[in-house]
């Protein structure tokens, strides 16, 4: 007879142990997901700046000769010819500083307003979080803000400004601008998908907006006027309402006064604006963003 030899199969590899049923799995796929957002973002932010100063023959240094070419404009069109005169201050450090906040919310809106409509083919072909376009581009236009603030120091040393311990408020309001900016950049950006004339209402909007907020002159002085017009009084009550009036005061005043804010409950009313207006900004774009395959 036949002997058989009965041969034991192998054991199966027993699988590490889980927290639970099928949770590491999706755990992981998250983790794999948000790094490769975080790439995409990173590649995306790289490409506006390199589109942006591509062909450019200074490149990155546009950054500090844009503000510094309207510092001195303004500067001697208001100080030497019409005659504004900031008390405490030196104008042209009074003006950097208001300036460098507006910049920045402009630099945003103007560039973000098309950031999906500008890249109609790579939303049509590739599939990622495409609320990534406008964010990338408000990095970019932040990237700009934050070389642009080189600008400060040898202005504060020429005029022999002292540096107070207020600048240390600088990145909370700068953080209070940049919610304001990301949330009015994903509104505009997503309504530019469906009405295209918005990009060039926002264009007007922004002109009038400059002369809304309290760059050029002083808030204080505004406030303080005795005026009796209706028109004026009208000026007075959109200064109040308009989130960058206190959010440019807060900048001219840890900057150019090396104070803390005067108008504290003003900016805490542009960090609530600006906290609605970025919800508003992200609920808007994901609505729309849902046809925007079929609109581009």
């Amino acid at each position: 007879m036949h002997q058989f030899k009965v041969r034991r199969l192998p054991k199966a590899p027993v699988p590490p142990a889980t927290t639970g049923p099928d949770r590491e799995g999706p755990r992981v796929q998250l983790r794999d997901n948000r790094a490769l957002n975080r790439e995409r973002l990173r590649q995306l932010v790289r490409r506006e700046l390199t589109a942006r100063y591509r062909g450019s023959v200074i490149g990155v240094a546009w950054s500090l000769l844009n503000p510094v070419v309207y510092m001195i404009v303004y500067t001697v069109v208001f100080s030497k010819f019409m005659r504004f005169n900031i008390p405490g201050t030196p104008y042209p450090v009074y003006l950097l500083s208001g300036l460098l906040a507006w910049n920045f919310l402009t630099q945003s809106i103007s560039a973000s307003v098309n950031s999906v409509l500008g890249n109609a083919v790579l939303v049509k072909k590739v599939a990622f979080p495409w609320i990534m376009l406008t964010v990338a581009t408000v990095i970019s236009a932040f990237v700009n803000y934050a070389i642009s603030l080189i600008l400060l120091a040898p202005l504060l040393i020429f005029f022999h400004v002292p540096v107070s311990p207020a600048l240390a408020l600088l990145p909370v309001v700068t953080a209070v601008l940049f919610a304001f900016a990301l949330g009015l950049s994903l509104g505009l950006a997503a309504a530019n998908v469906y009405f295209r004339d918005i990009e060039y209402l926002t264009m007007i909007a922004i002109q009038v907006w400059f002369f809304m907020t309290p760059v050029i002159y002083q808030l204080d002085q505004i406030l303080a006027a005795s005026h009796g017009s209706r028109l004026f009084t009208i000026f007075r009550w959109i200064l109040y309402v308009n989130p960058m009036t206190w959010v440019v005061s807060a900048f001219q005043d840890v900057i150019a006064f090396h104070r803390w804010p005067t108008h504290r409950l003003g900016l805490v009313y542009a960090a609530a604006v600006g906290a609605l207006a970025l919800g508003a900004g992200i609920a808007l774009f994901n609505r729309l963003s849902r046809r925007f395959a079929e609109e581009l």
